[in-house]
């Protein structure tokens, strides 16, 4: 399962984002806020930083279905509602609105000693981020590490610049370091959980995909996977509650895999009408599903040995 895709996309088109965070009073939510922008399948086509502001611009975005997933120190992860930039025209404003979070439940910490050099490099960057110069951004972002090494978000926006740039691997090493210095960063854990994922290393995936689900607890994306990795892992009673939790999610129904995760662990623990319980669910929600004819068969020999 693919969380997000590693690569840009081709933005040909002459469409321009612009999106502006704010709270409900209509306050900017302020600097250093990371708004992801999202395609129709999940994967990631775009990620940047706000300015001063609460403001960023994602240029040449390509006609199409998007959503928004903000996340930041001092705010609520939020994600936006699906929008359509097919007959956007050439600029497109879009507002989302946050919470504000008590310093105490920040899911990634803002350092007060970052020196003003190493910020305002890693300020410069966020503005190549935000123009998806990605080659531009690297070098502001190695200098904000050289002048303040324990700068964790420098690491982190390092490690997606990285990305972007098709090198995984040393990608993979300041996603490392990012979370070495500030465990509770979101994207970081949450490349981190993809990688050993991907890579079926699915211990060292729930590790990072359980803090990455801490920080951002209503995504079902997230938790599906963690699920999965619970489950490989012979934790059955947490897969089984994770499961439970995507079902009680507005977008449940695009994480239908988490009925077949339920009724897996229901089934290895004898309890067969939950297990077809959940399987009658999965083939409602999703009967068009490539694997409905096996969640079918699953469910008949289980009816079948329950006779």
């Amino acid at each position: 399962m693919q969380l997000w895709a590693q690569a840009p996309a081709t933005l040909p088109s002459s469409t321009e984002l612009s999106v502006r965070v704010v709270f409900a009073s209509g306050r900017p939510a302020g600097p250093n806020i990371n708004v992801e922008v999202l395609g129709a399948l999940g994967g990631s086509v775009a990620i940047a930083t706000t300015d001063t502001s609460g403001n960023v611009i994602f240029r040449r975005m390509d006609a199409g279905k998007y959503k928004l997933h903000v996340s930041g120190p001092g705010i609520s992860t939020t994600d936006s509602p699906d929008f359509d930039m097919t007959d956007a025209g050439p600029r497109m404003n879009f507002t989302v609105q946050v919470k504000q979070e008590d310093e105490s439940a920040q899911t990634g910490t803002v350092d007060p000693n970052v020196p003003k050099d190493a910020r305002k490099e890693f300020e410069k960057a966020g503005d190549k981020m935000q123009s998806q110069d990605w080659s531009g951004a690297q070098p502001h972002l190695e200098k904000a590490i050289a002048i303040y090494p324990k700068f964790a978000m420098a690491y982190n926006n390092l490690g997606i610049v990285l990305l972007h740039l098709k090198q995984g691997e040393t990608a993979i090493e300041n996603f490392r370091k990012a979370v070495e210095l500030d465990e509770k960063l979101p994207q970081a854990n949450l490349y981190l959980g993809q990688f050993y994922y991907e890579n079926k290393q699915f211990k060292d995936a729930e590790k990072f995909l359980q803090r990455a689900s801490n920080g951002d607890p209503k995504n079902a994306q997230i938790l599906l996977a963690l699920a999965n990795c619970e489950l490989r892992n012979d934790e059955n009673d947490q897969a089984l509650n994770t499961a439970q939790k995507i079902h009680a999610l507005p977008d449940h129904k695009k994480y239908t895999m988490a009925h077949v995760i339920a009724a897996q662990v229901y089934a290895d623990k004898g309890d067969k009408q939950h297990a077809l319980d959940e399987y009658h669910l999965f083939l409602k929600e999703d009967p068009g599903s490539p694997i409905a004819g096996q969640v079918k068969d699953a469910a008949t020999n289980l009816e079948t040995a329950s006779k």
